[in-house]
């Protein structure tokens, strides 16, 4: 009897705290929301997201679930637009054993085919215990077939070509899948490395928004939600294209992005901007500065430094097929105080550390070709690209990869606010001009001159043009210059080069016609106290 009052008890005890936290539990309301259009400026992301929830009378718990980990409590925007609705509050609640990641989604996959590859192991090894039940059977077959006198010749040769052929088949059969086992288990052991790998890596928390609301009135009311993450952005790059020394500059502005906010962020609208966000937009208030006095004894004085305000900055974490471009889909909003490309085409970032790129604008830019050669440093002759500067393009500083005649040939940064009028690029080394530079012993000495000693260097610059046409060649070389008034240079000859007394630089604009060979030469002196020794001529 007892025993059963106890049973029935415990039963009671179930079923009511059951009811108390179903009715507890009645007004949370748990949901994913979807990506509405997400705005990724250099060092973070605003992210938009829009949903719909049945709200209940009273007080009720939207439960906003698989946000980003980083997400900036700060920042978060929630809007339900009714008059039915009272939002009384909206906080961040982490979430650490989240399942629904990018990464956990590679992890299944990774499983998945380890367990398929595992299988078709296990099916070879199987044939391969059957080829070798085989081959012990044929073994036993032929001891017995040598205590065996009751065969004629003719049927032990039929018989021997028949075992023949069986044991061949055989070895080629266990051979052939004894390597197909080897190709599985080393598969296997490589995809292994891989889940190891990705578990590792794998962040797999995530974070909810609770919102507290109060509802007047039972129905289904759709929301807007946005926040910022600082584990998002861009970065932009280029890629600069030539087809040939008669062509104008193909010029793309691409952009470099990066997310591991551990959201799934598949077949989204995006926008980039150049803005800043989370930066402090508190313009800094004036602030007396005082001079302080120090000692110069051993003890080192402190020193008072009078700070102004201070803004937090994060830090950012740190191809080529002939098809349409996503520049054609992209708008420019020079609008406001900074630079916005709207992607009309949907784009999937996966959370990971390899970036994707995104092609914003294409430009045609004229190009002017001549060739280079500073024979004191290299005496190769460098043919180069020069296009105008791209200070009105609304463009940011980024690295470029440079490509001529559908090669690529090296990489360049480009900056569009520099100052220079042109952008320099060395396009490729040109081996059918040839440079030398020679010193002219007959021309050069050293003598004393009172108190002091002359040196008198003379150069000779040869340049022969092998191609089968005019070519343009800035030439270059030097004087030394000297920062102390007891030693004096002078240059003595240029043969019309262009000088620039400030830096010692000489420079000749040649046009070489085919086969033309030229000489230019020129000589300098130095003249320095007998006492002292120089050098660096």
């Amino acid at each position: 009897m007892i025993k059963k009052l106890s049973i029935i008890c415990s039963s009671f005890l179930v079923l009511t705290s059951y009811s108390f936290k179903a009715q507890n539990l009645a007004n949370y309301i748990s949901q994913s929301s979807e990506i509405k259009n997400i705005t990724i400026h250099n060092v973070g992301a605003h992210i938009e997201r829009i949903g719909n929830a049945k709200i209940k009378l009273g007080s009720n718990h939207l439960v906003i679930t698989n946000l980003s980990q980083s997400l900036i409590n700060e920042s978060i925007q929630f809007v339900m637009k009714s008059n039915n609705i009272i939002v009384n509050s909206v906080s961040k609640k982490m979430n650490f054993l989240n399942r629904e990641s990018m990464g956990n989604k590679e992890l299944s996959f990774l499983k998945d085919s380890l367990s398929q590859i595992k299988e078709q192991k296990r099916i070879k090894e199987v044939n391969l215990a059957v080829f070798l039940e085989e081959k012990d059977l044929f073994n036993e077959n032929k001891s017995v077939l040598k205590t065996t006198r009751e065969f004629i010749v003719d049927d032990l040769m039929d018989l021997s070509e028949y075992f023949k052929k069986s044991i061949f088949r055989i070895q080629s059969d266990i051979s052939l899948t004894k390597k197909e086992i080897d190709s599985l288990s080393f598969i296997e052991e490589k995809l292994k490395q891989q889940i190891n790998f990705t578990i590792k890596t794998t962040k797999n928390q995530s974070s909810s928004i609770v919102v507290q609301l109060t509802c007047t009135k039972v129905g289904n009311y759709s929301y807007q939600l946005s926040y910022n993450s600082n584990k998002a952005g861009w970065a932009p790059s280029y890629e600069i294209r030539s087809k040939g020394i008669n062509s104008p500059i193909d010029l793309t502005y691409k952009a470099k992005i990066f997310q591991n906010t551990n959201e799934i962020w598949s077949n989204v609208q995006l926008s980039l901007s150049t803005g800043k966000l989370n930066k402090s937009n508190k313009a800094p208030s004036f602030q007396t500065q005082y001079v302080n006095n120090y000692s110069t004894n051993t003890k080192r004085a402190k020193t008072i430094v009078n700070k102004g305000y201070s803004t937090n900055r994060m830090d950012s974490e740190d191809e080529i097929q002939e098809s349409i471009s996503s520049s054609e889909f992209t708008s420019v909003d020079y609008s406001g105080t900074q630079v916005i490309y709207n992607i009309a085409l949907p784009y999937s970032i996966p959370a990971q550390t390899e970036p994707v790129f995104i092609e914003i604008q294409k430009f045609n830019l004229e190009a002017n070709y001549d060739y280079y050669c500073y024979p004191k440093l290299d005496k190769d002759v460098f043919l180069m690209c020069h296009f105008e500067s791209l200070g009105n393009k609304n463009l940011l500083p980024g690295n470029g990869q440079v490509y001529f005649e559908g090669k690529s040939v090296g990489k360049t940064f480009l900056d569009p606010y520099s100052t220079k009028k042109t952008n320099d690029l060395s396009l490729s080394r040109d081996v059918s001009i040839i440079c030398e530079r020679t010193l002219e012993k007959k021309f050069s000495s050293e003598t004393k001159v009172g108190d002091n000693i002359k040196f008198e260097r003379t150069y000779k610059l040869s340049l022969k043009n092998n191609k089968d046409k005019s070519v343009s060649i800035v030439l270059i070389d030097q004087i030394p210059k000297s920062n102390k008034k007891s030693i004096d240079i002078q240059l003595i000859e240029s043969t019309e080069a262009i000088f620039d007394k400030k830096n010692g630089k000489l420079k000749w604009n040649i046009q070489l016609s085919p086969n033309e060979m030229v000489e230019k030469k020129f000589s300098f002196t130095v003249k320095h106290p007998s006492e002292n020794k120089v050098s660096g001529f």
